[in-house]
C-alpha cells in the first residue's frame, strides 16, 4: 500500500534508512521512491549503488504484479551494479541480497519459460540486512 507522506526534509541517513525500511515491508514502490530522491542528489560512489537499490525494488514491484519481463530486466540491471561494491556496503550485506535477488530472477525466469505468472508470496522476495539504523 502506497504510502501518503508530506515531503520532509531528511538527512541522507535517514532518508536511507526509510527506504530500507520500505524495502523490508515490501512496499516497493515507495521504496524506490524514497531510494530515487538519494539517487537524484547523489554524485558520489554511493550513486550507482543506490541505482542498484531502485531496480531491485522496482524488480520485485513488478514481480508483484505479474510483470515477469519487468522484473528480469530490473533484476540483470540491479546484480550488475551490485557486484561492482563489496559484500557490505552502506551498512547493508549488498551480497546477501545479490544471492536473495538471483532467486527471484530464477523464478522470474521459470515463470516465464512456463507462460504462467503466479502470485508470489511475500516471503520469497529479498529483505535488506545489515546495520542500518531504524532510529
Amino acid at each position: 500500500m502506497r504510502e501518503k507522506e508530506e515531503h520532509v526534509e531528511r538527512s541522507f541517513d535517514e532518508q536511507f534508512a526509510h527506504g530500507v525500511e520500505l524495502f523490508n515491508r515490501k512496499e516497493f514502490f515507495d521504496c524506490h521512491d524514497a531510494f530515487e530522491e538519494l539517487w537524484m542528489e547523489e554524485r558520489g560512489e554511493r550513486r550507482l549503488f543506490l541505482q542498484a537499490l531502485i531496480q531491485a525494488a522496482v524488480g520485485c514491484y513488478h514481480l508483484q504484479n505479474g510483470n515477469t519481463t519487468g522484473a528480469i530486466s530490473q533484476y540483470h540491471k540491479s546484480l550488475a551494479k551490485l557486484e561492482l561494491y563489496p559484500d557490505a556496503y552502506l551498512g547493508l550485506n549488498s551480497g546477501r541480497l545479490a544471492a536473495e535477488l538471483r532467486l527471484c530472477l530464477l523464478g522470474a525466469e521459470a515463470m516465464m519459460q512456463a507462460g504462467v505468472n503466479y502470485e508470489v508470496d511475500e516471503s520469497y522476495f529479498p529483505s535488506l540486512h545489515g546495520s542500518v539504523n531504524f532510529a
